[in-house]
């Protein structure tokens, strides 16, 4: 989440080695039916007038809509359990863009097919109890809907459970932890929010606290602290991702020094083209792809507005796309949408349904069907189980510690 919501102007079981192993190889499409036969058969679900038009159009779409549909498609930050917990919002039924920027039959509808659900801390709430309860109280409302809508959404902690679900028609939903500040510095309450389901904890929001610097805010460590450092290498143990949206420079390369898995960033774009102190340098991009890690790309209109280049549009996310596809490889790129936690997008990304247009963006610019499948979701699916492996590799070494203390 950025540090505005929409309409407010205020700061707001591990799978084993084998299995992770499995899904990191497996290939990141989720329909059984080959690619041909996909827009007969029923799978894309954009309505047939819109699909017709557009294949009208452009003959290109044809192929776009037959990959995308075929693809597990996965975005890696929506704030939508802020405004479920916070304003009642129901995902259930379909809203107007204008009110929200996801829900499920909009899910379906543009193929997104996982997301991760962000926990979003604000800082103000400091670190400690307020902030902890707050996180439980947004899981417990998003687990609620979940169990709600259950013949259309499950909730999901591992890359193949995320398969599982895709080939039973249903959305899948993970939870990532935005806001450090929300551990109290405790590795117990890391471990408690992994019993949870989280799956990644975003080590700042915008505020520094007791153990990382935040990016635009003072820096008080000059990165990680020792605490800090520590927690990083109980989230390796805990198979949760270190996601590195949010925090300063020196935070970043200080959590990809001490972590043995992949980080990620959940929510972040490219500094090269829009200079914000909350995008990736290609220096940090290059870094992120020797760690195996994960640059999920932001929409919010302020993270990829080029300077010259008039209001932020669909193709400066593109833009985004390839550059850090560029500099970092294809293997360490994805979507990163803010869903629901900005105030604007592009111009041509109104919602979750215009996802569609990224696919037939990047098979515009000459990216192959592999590279797509890849950028889509297959690389969130790689990062996720292979940070079950390195969890599952380090339990003797984790007990160890815990022992010791």
């Amino acid at each position: 989440m950025t540090s505005c919501r929409r309409g407010d102007a205020r700061e707001r079981p591990v799978a084993s080695e084998s299995a992770a192993a499995a899904a990191d190889t497996a290939d990141p499409v989720r329909a059984p039916l080959p690619e041909a036969a996909l827009l007969d058969s029923g799978a894309v679900a954009l309505p047939p007038e819109q699909r017709q038009a557009l294949v009208r159009k452009d003959s290109l779409w044809r192929t776009a809509l037959r990959i995308h549909y075929r693809a597990i498609v996965f975005d890696g930050h929506a704030d939508t359990p802020t405004r479920m917990a916070e304003e009642g919002y129901d995902i259930g039924p379909r809203h107007a863009p204008a009110e929200a920027h996801l829900d499920l039959p909009r899910m379906k509808e543009s193929g997104l097919d996982a997301v991760f659900f962000s926990i979003y801390v604000p800082s103000y709430l400091g670190e400690g109890r307020r902030a902890t309860t707050h996180a439980r109280h947004l899981i417990r409302e998003t687990k609620r809907q979940l169990q709600q809508y259950s013949r259309r959404a499950a909730f999901a902690t591992t890359a193949e459970e995320v398969r599982r679900l895709t080939r039973e028609g249903k959305r899948a939903v993970l939870l990532g932890l935005e806001g450090g500040h929300a551990l109290a510095a405790s590795e117990d309450t890391l471990r408690a929010f992994r019993e949870m389901g989280v799956r990644y904890v975003t080590l700042t929001h915008i505020g520094t606290h007791s153990w990382a610097d935040a990016a635009g805010d003072v820096a008080r460590h000059g990165g990680l602290a020792e605490k800090g450092e520590q927690l990083v290498r109980a989230m390796n143990d805990a198979g949760v991702l270190a996601d590195l949206s949010h925090v300063s420079d020196s935070t970043y390369y200080d959590a990809l020094r001490v972590s043995e898995a992949p980080v990620i960033l959940s929510h972040s774009s490219v500094r090269a083209l829009t200079p914000n102190e909350r995008n990736a340098t290609d220096e940090m991009l290059r870094a992120l792809s020797e760690n195996g890690g994960l640059a999920m790309i932001n929409f919010y209109d302020r993270y990829v507005q080029q300077a010259g280049g008039g209001p932020a549009a669909l193709e400066d996310v593109l833009d985004h796309i390839a550059h850090a596809a560029e500099v970092a490889g294809v293997e360490h790129v994805g979507l990163g949408s803010d869903f629901d936690g900005v105030p604007r997008l592009p111009k041509g990304l109104g919602d979750v349904t215009r996802l569609p247009w990224i696919t037939h963006g990047l098979l515009k610019r000459g990216y192959s069907k592999k590279d797509v499948y890849k950028m889509l979701g297959g690389n969130a699916l790689r990062v996720l189980a292979k940070a079950d492996s390195v969890a599952a590799g380090r339990k003797p070494a984790a007990r160890r510690r815990t022992r010791s203390r």
